[in-house]
């Protein structure tokens, strides 16, 4: 049996492995539950960017509400697979029917870009200069993605 000590764990933590697990770490963090919601990202960026109360009450309410967009455009391109489905079904298919049912591919994009847009407005009147040009490098980095 493996003796379990301080510096092995450390060293499996490091070079990605959690301690007697054969898969990496980072790979089983958040699958018992799920993805990360709102907690995680919030608490990381209340820890980079130093926010105050107002400022995390502030940034969740926007996250919440880009949370709440995504689910809605999700329940909308079902409903517009659903409708492209039936174009296709009918016995006369018809091109022009068939691309106005696509038609409503983009308006759910354009509708996600506008919540995105006005949500990083929301974020950007809150935070100072320090924290909006720390908030611009996490997003232009990849850690943090609307």
């Amino acid at each position: 049996m493996f003796q379990c000590n301080h510096w092995s764990r450390q060293l499996a933590y490091a070079q990605g492995y959690a301690h007697g697990h054969q898969r990496p770490f980072y790979e089983t963090r958040g699958t018992r539950h799920g993805g990360f919601g709102v907690r995680r990202p919030l608490r990381y960026l209340s820890y980079h960017l130093d926010l105050d109360a107002s400022q995390r009450r502030k940034v969740a309410a926007s996250f919440e509400r880009v949370k709440l967009a995504r689910e809605q455009a999700k329940l909308d391109r079902k409903k517009c697979d659903g409708n492209v489905t039936d174009v296709f079904l009918r016995e006369d298919v018809a091109r022009e029917d068939l691309h106005k049912a696509l038609e409503q591919r983009t308006q759910i994009e354009q509708n996600m870009q506008d919540v995105i847009a006005t949500e990083l407005y929301e974020i950007a009147s809150v935070l100072d200069d320090e924290q909006r040009e720390e908030f611009a490098h996490l997003l232009r980095t990849g850690v943090l993605r609307l």
